[in-house]
């Protein structure tokens, strides 16, 4: 992921559970993780190694 570009996210959530984003931008790369801003301004964290696909958009 690169900040300020907009992505499609499907992650891993614990061990049975799979979570879909889409239209959702980087903010910020930590070493272990990536900032992601919602499209309605909420921010939230996703683990690098929970990332099972990842498609960036064009917006």
């Amino acid at each position: 992921m690169d900040v300020g570009k907009f992505y499609n996210v499907v992650y891993t959530r614990g061990k049975y559970e799979i979570e879909y984003e889409n239209n959702v931008k980087c903010i910020k790369i930590t070493p272990k993780s990536y900032r992601i801003e919602r499209i309605d301004g909420s921010t939230f964290l996703i683990r690098q190694d929970s990332i099972l696909k990842l498609k960036e958009i064009s917006k």
